[in-house]
């Protein structure tokens, strides 16, 4: 009836199980939309994050230039006025025997009106002496904004070597009380271009400076960090459009491997004149198991691949075995088994197929170790293969085949009960008892296009959608 949902009640867990008509199915119209909306919002994310840490990277590089470039401009003038020193030394310097204190303290006494006039704009003068190669201190210039024994410390730490040659400046700059300053050493030479003394000095790069550093330093981010933005946004529906036609790609070869195992296995099922609803149903059966115990996405996802391909390795078995009417006798019995190594060696082969070896490997397995094949037993054996195999023994048994009736749902139960601890593993099957009456009335009454139509739901669910997490 339009406009009515009828649904079971499960009583042991009270699990909401909606019973809809085949052709109802509101979670799939608006799937695509979802699916779009995912990646364009994740797409959006990325692109922000990819913008702040390109942003971050270009702020730390002007930061950086910036920095240089307070040296730069702090170098210029500390090196101009520390060469006009050199000059007007060179007369003192070229009289034989050292230089007379007095005069050279009276030549840096020069660089006060100097620092004053023409250097304050970009910084001053605030500590400097003058020595001898061997090292002698025969003037200084101190300053009240730095204090001296902490000026000679910020000299010596900075290892700046004795100048031996004309024209041969070291330079650092360096930080001190909070404030940036330039550390040199400079050579003081003769008439001949010999050296006989140099400076040590400090020149402090002026607050004005640094304040229009910094104004540049934060023009430069912004216009960085809005060419980077600016950028993305131009290259956005670009990335959408190439995102769109790999999504469809993808969503394509998708398609198109969930058509081959559903086709193979009711391939092997038409072959071994059964009827490919079984594959429908046991992996309804499976999933909805490994959901009540919790399985992970994937895990369940591996589960829906074993499932249809339990018995791919039935291709491998002659007809003559595989559809004798009677029994098998023992030497047929044990090639049959063969078709377990025939469906892990088929799977193998494909890297998207290679976690449904968990069940088509082991779904013959019983939990006290009498099954076939590798003789596992217990907890060892694949929780996905002791899943499949109570689901695949319980639709067996309710099922029509062409050999039998379908059992009670009654008479089943009571038959996979007294098969556990031996075939069954006691902890999934009780899990199994609490839905199995609910997927027995959905199921197993024969409402073959239900659970056609179920399954591809399941496979929407665990399958298509993850077409939303391709930039995962």
């Amino acid at each position: 009836m339009p406009g009515f949902l009828f649904c079971l009640i499960d009583s042991d867990n009270h699990d909401f199980i909606p019973l809809r008509p085949a052709s109802f199915n509101p979670g799939k119209i608006n799937m695509r939309q979802h699916i779009n909306k995912s990646l364009h919002k994740l797409l959006i994310t990325r692109l922000v994050i990819s913008a702040l840490v390109v942003s971050l990277l270009v702020s730390s590089m002007v930061i950086y230039y910036a920095k240089d470039r307070v040296s730069g401009i702090a170098v210029d003038r500390a090196v101009q006025g520390a060469m006009n020193i050199s000059v007007l030394a060179a007369d003192i310097l070229n009289e034989p025997g050292l230089p007379r204190r007095n005069e050279m303290q009276s030549l840096i006494n020069r660089l006060i009106p100097y620092r004053e006039r023409n250097n304050y704009a970009s910084g001053q003068y605030v500590f400097v002496l003058i020595k001898t190669l061997d090292g002698t201190e025969i003037a200084r210039l101190g300053d009240r904004g730095v204090d001296s024994n902490k000026a000679i410390n910020a000299i010596q730490q900075a290892a700046l070597p004795i100048p031996n040659k004309a024209n041969q400046v070291n330079h650092v700059l360096t930080e001190l009380d909070n404030n940036f300053y330039v550390l040199l050493t400079v050579p003081l030479v003769t008439q001949q271009n010999e050296v006989a003394a140099y400076v040590e000095a400090i020149f402090a790069v002026s607050q004005q400076e640094i304040n229009k550093v910094k104004a540049r330093r934060l023009r430069a981010i912004l216009i960085s960090i809005g060419i980077v933005l600016l950028t993305t946004l131009l290259l956005y529906p670009t990335i959408v459009q190439l995102l769109n036609r790999v999504t469809r790609m993808s969503r394509q070869l998708l398609n198109a491997n969930l058509e081959t195992i559903q086709l193979l296995g009711s391939a092997i099922a038409k072959r071994d004149s059964d009827t490919d609803i079984h594959n429908y149903r046991v992996s309804i059966y499976s999933v909805r198991l490994g959901e009540k115990l919790g399985l992970t996405r994937s895990e369940i996802q591996s589960l829906i691949k074993g499932a249809f391909l339990h018995d791919v390795g039935k291709l491998g078995i002659r007809d003559n075995i595989l559809l004798k009417p009677g029994r098998l006798d023992k030497d047929e019995f044990e090639e049959m088994k063969t078709h377990v190594q025939h469906g892990m060696d088929i799977v193998a082969r494909s890297s998207w197929l290679q976690d449904a070896e968990e069940v088509v490997g082991h779904h013959h397995q019983k939990f006290d170790g009498s099954g076939y094949f590798g003789g596992k037993q217990g907890k060892d054996i694949p929780l996905n293969a002791r899943i499949f195999a109570i689901a695949d023994v319980f639709d067996a048994l309710t099922s029509k085949r062409p050999y039998k009736e379908p059992m009670s749902f009654d008479k089943a139960m009571s038959i996979l009960q007294e098969s556990s601890g031996s075939h069954f593993d006691p902890e999934v099957l009780q899990a199994f008892q609490q839905i199995a009456h609910t997927l027995y009335e959905m199921y197993g009454r024969g409402d073959d296009e239900r659970a056609r139509h179920d399954l591809e739901d399941i496979i929407e669910k665990y399958f298509r959608q993850d077409t939303a997490l391709l930039l995962g």
